[in-house]
């Protein structure tokens, strides 16, 4: 029977003969009995300690055999020595049944193993501290009604400190306060009555739902011990989702790995139009066409432009930005295009080359165009076309080759209708224009981003902090207006103002988490419809959230606690554009692979 157990329990890397084989030689008395008591299995040094061999043991009740042992009964070795056993009695489990009682007999004699010495006799008292505190769950010992060991882990769970329980009955725990204490002392109440284990659900401070598991330990017939577990289920599933998202992140696929190869992994995003828009920009890159970036500020215009410098033939010429709306209007000329010796007083004898000269080679990144004053517009629709440049006061026009890469957060159009921009001026910069949208409007990003800027913050501040389940909520749920810029600046504030490891809501800015929960913490109701119709509106705008936070209809039916067939039903019903299953949807305009050209 002996040899089944171990069958049942031998690790892969064991054969069954030579895990039979280790115990029998194990330095410590090991003797099994099964369910009615009787001895089964007794082990070299119990014989020892027993004085008696196998074969005069096995079958006899178990229970009499080492009474004479308890507690600490002195024997005698060979050599006269004397010293005193431990004796320590568990019940095993076979085959998720009882498999009996295991005793595990420990000789307090130096001479009694070989080369052993008593000093080093593990410390089987700290052994338990360490084996209790290595629990990520939370851990209370409780000996007769009186809590003796907490682990840290019940305070990083509870945020109550471990010292506040110790030493108290569990009656006399603040159960009022506290609602985790409250379910702690009903859990350890039904133990009491049932005499078995118990688990009961409960709730803390903060929101996240505990499960509280009660075990007793009884030692002749009296419960002696009660090992309560309190586990956080809502910190477990956020776990559980972060990984999840985090391996698709970082789990390639051919797209993914084509991605990483053309922005050698500067630039974060899991949405599809963002992938559209780098696979086009790779693109782009091999030919010198002018291109124009449009987009709100924040949303990623320079590194876009730097991108596309970084792949192009021009990567070893030099990278000029500009910001426009920084330049006066009346050095607009001059800073542009330069300006020749005497140009005008108080100018360097030497004259000075404009911002044109100096990307010669390389590429000129106009930021912000829609604000270049117009008196210097007609004068750079010339530089544009003709790639020449005269400076100011100067007799000579100067050859360039130079790349223009524009950029805008304004529409071109309509200060093209309010007289602000020259028409022929924005025909000529609308060659190639790219829109980038808006981070509210590729939602899928925000999470990648934000554990970027996590990472990159807790490697420059040397921090090892973390998002709560709620911040990820607010943060993938938030407006910003600021688009990336705005979420980087967030996350690096929350890192420093914080004081813990855990980042929660209370740690973002009051623009972020006020605004959020005014907005957008619950269903608002602003008026009467019909149940019906409210309920579509609701649906839809749920369904299309949480599919742009998800993706696919599959995580989308994980994040709204519904079947999957219920997702894609409705999104079918309402007409939404989503991914279904695992098949992805080729984007717009899809590219071929593009290879990064050899630095």
């Amino acid at each position: 029977m002996f040899r089944k157990l171990l069958a049942m329990e031998t690790h892969k890397t064991f054969s069954n003969q030579t895990l039979a084989d280790i115990v029998a030689e194990a330095p410590c008395g090991i003797l099994l009995a099964d369910p009615d008591g009787h001895v089964i299995f007794v082990n070299k040094t119990a014989e020892k300690i027993l004085g008696a061999p196998a074969e005069n043991l096995l079958g006899r009740n178990a229970a009499s055999q080492v009474k004479l042992l308890v507690p600490g009964k002195a024997v005698k070795s060979k050599n006269g020595s004397e010293g005193r056993v431990s004796v320590f009695r568990a019940p095993f489990r076979a085959d998720h049944d009882l498999g009996g009682e295991m005793f595990i007999l420990l000789d307090g004699m130096k001479n009694h193993m070989p080369g052993s010495d008593l000093s080093a006799a593990p410390d089987l008292e700290k052994t338990l501290g360490s084996l209790i505190e290595s629990f990520y769950d939370g851990v209370i010992l409780i000996e007769l009604d009186k809590v003796i060991r907490v682990n840290s882990s019940f305070g990083r769970i509870t945020g109550l400190k471990e010292d506040s329980l110790l030493g108290q009955k569990v009656d006399d725990l603040d159960g009022e306060t506290h609602v985790c204490l409250h379910t702690i002392q009903e859990t350890v109440h039904l133990v009491h009555q049932m005499r078995k284990s118990v688990t009961s659900m409960g709730k803390l401070k903060h929101g996240n739902e505990i499960y509280v598991t009660a075990t007793p330990v009884e030692s002749k017939g009296v419960i002696r011990y009660i090992v309560v577990n309190i586990r956080d289920v809502t910190e477990l599933q956020m776990l559980k989702e972060e990984v999840s998202r985090l391996m698709a992140l970082y789990l390639s696929t051919p797209e993914d790995a084509r991605i990483s190869q053309i922005t050698g992994q500067e630039i974060v995003t899991g949405s599809r139009i963002m992938r559209g828009i780098l696979d086009m920009v790779a693109r782009l890159a091999q030919v010198d066409s002018l291109i124009l970036f449009e987009g709100e500020s924040g949303t990623g215009k320079e590194v876009l432009a730097r991108l596309t410098h970084r792949l192009s033939s021009r990567r070893r010429g030099p990278f000029i930005p500009v910001n426009c709306a920084a330049i006066p209007e009346t050095l607009f000329e001059s800073e542009l295009f330069g300006y020749a010796k005497g140009a005008f007083t108080g100018a360097t004898h030497e004259g000075k080359p404009g911002l044109f000269e100096l990307a010669n080679g390389g590429v000129l990144f106009l930021d912000e165009v829609s604000e270049i004053p117009l008196n210097g517009q007609v004068k750079l629709l010339k530089v544009i076309e003709n790639l020449e440049v005269m400076r100011v006061g100067g007799v000579k026009a100067t050859k360039l080759n130079v790349r223009i890469i524009a950029a805008t957060n304004r529409s071109l159009p309509e200060r093209v209708k309010e007289g602000k921009f020259r028409e022929d001026l924005f025909y000529r910069l609308y060659v190639v224009p790219i829109k980038i949208p808006p981070l509210r409007e590729r939602r899928e990003d925000i999470f990648p981003l934000a554990w970027h800027f996590l990472r990159h913050y807790n490697n420059k501040f040397n921090q090892s902090k973390k998002f709560s389940r709620e911040a990820i909520q607010i943060l993938e749920s938030y407006q910003w207006p600021g688009n990336v810029r705005e979420l980087q600046h967030v996350v690096e504030r929350m890192i420093l103002t914080s004081d813990g490891e855990i980042l929660h809501p209370h740690h973002l800015p009051s623009s972020v988490y006020q605004k959020e929960s005014e907005d957008h913490s619950m269903i608002q109701v602003k008026g009467i419809v019909a149940l019906a119709q409210a309920r579509e509106i609701v649906e839809r705008k749920l369904l299309s959230q949480a599919l742009a936070l998800r993706g696919t209809t599959r995580e989308a039916a994980r994040l709204l606690n519904v079947d999957h067939s219920t997702v894609v039903r409705k999104v079918k019903k309402y007409g939404l554009q989503a991914e279904f299953d695992d098949q992805k949807e080729s984007t717009p305009n899809a590219l071929p692979p593009y290879k990064v050209p050899l630095a």
